[in-house]
């Protein structure tokens, strides 16, 4: 019975951070999107690899952003927040094909400057010689360095957003007072409790699954819609008010311990209480796609582990 007790409070506090992560996605996907760090940072990683000149004063990247191909991938004057490679090939060879009878190697060395004063005339030189005059093999030449850029602009994405939600996990866990040492203790020595929160997670399993958390997300770059502007991160940041007040309501309904009703009253209890918060908000900060997989996990090995006499008294 000791085991089943303790996967209880495991999983009471599992439920805890992923209804909190959820909020905390919620509220992340909200500043990502006020802040544009994805159309941002997409637009700083073309700078970077179209570095150069097309003609002579006009910059390379600002002829690929002015492109009818590219222009479609965002809406009014808002910048696109993720570009498909195969794009960036077509736009790229779009723009160097000058005179219909030059050759792939003669349109590049058209470019002005030398490889040295222009960055993009060089890689794209490289690139005409490897492909020998194939223009498919040429673009995918394209595709890939891009791709490789994209990559290095992905992770800066991703130290972004775990910042960002390092910081709303702490706000909510501080407003809420989401102390895991005291929540653990509280659980463990009421069976009323954990029964409740081991209802209140099944209820999350059967849900919806939760939004993809971009503090973890593979590839936060590629986003399949075109703009992050305002009325989205309005949209983002009412949804998360209101996940977060339904969050707190669920929690104090299983008779958990939130808010800040009574204080510490000496320094060993300031001790405590500060430990059980930032190993709240280490937890809540990993996001609600990871909860809700390891939630799942511990619900699977609670119905494997309960034997059927437990199951009829339950």
């Amino acid at each position: 019975m000791f085991g089943l007790e303790t996967l209880d409070v495991l999983i009471g506090l599992a439920t805890l951070y992923l209804i909190f992560g959820i909020a905390c996605t919620a509220i992340v996907e909200a500043f990502m999107s006020w802040l544009n760090i994805r159309s941002n940072n997409l637009d700083a990683a073309l700078k970077e690899f179209l570095a150069g000149e097309l003609k002579q004063g006009v910059p390379f990247a600002a002829a690929f952003c002015n492109h009818p191909l590219t222009q479609t991938l965002s809406q009014g004057d808002a910048k696109p927040s993720y570009i498909p490679p195969e794009i960036v090939g077509r736009v790229v060879e779009a723009l160097i094909s000058g005179d219909p009878a030059s050759t792939l190697e003669q349109s590049v060395d058209a470019l002005p400057g030398t490889p040295q004063t222009n960055r993009i005339k060089g890689i794209l030189e490289v690139f005409a010689k490897q492909a020998a005059g194939d223009i498919t093999v040429f673009r995918k030449a394209i595709e890939i360095h891009f791709d490789a850029t994209m990559d290095r602009a992905s992770g800066c994405v991703k130290r972004s957003s775990h910042s960002i939600g390092l910081i709303v996990s702490a706000a909510l866990v501080i407003g809420a007072n989401v102390d895991s040492i005291d929540i653990a203790s509280s659980l463990a020595s009421n069976p009323e409790a954990r029964m409740k929160i081991v209802a209140i997670a099944q209820q999350q399993l059967d849900a919806v699954p939760p939004p993809v958390n971009t503090v973890n997300s593979p590839d936060d770059t590629q986003q399949t819609t075109a703009n992050d502007g305002i009325e989205k991160a309005l949209t983002q940041t009412r949804e998360a008010i209101s996940i977060f007040n339904k969050n707190v309501a669920d929690m104090s309904a299983a008779e958990l311990k939130l808010g800040w009703k009574n204080y510490p009253n000496n320094g060993s209890e300031w001790f405590t209480k500060i430990v059980g918060l930032l190993v709240s908000i280490a937890a809540i900060s990993l996001g609600a796609p990871f909860w809700f997989d390891t939630l799942q996990r511990m619900m699977q090995v609670r119905t494997s582990g309960v034997s059927p006499r437990e199951k009829k008294q339950g």
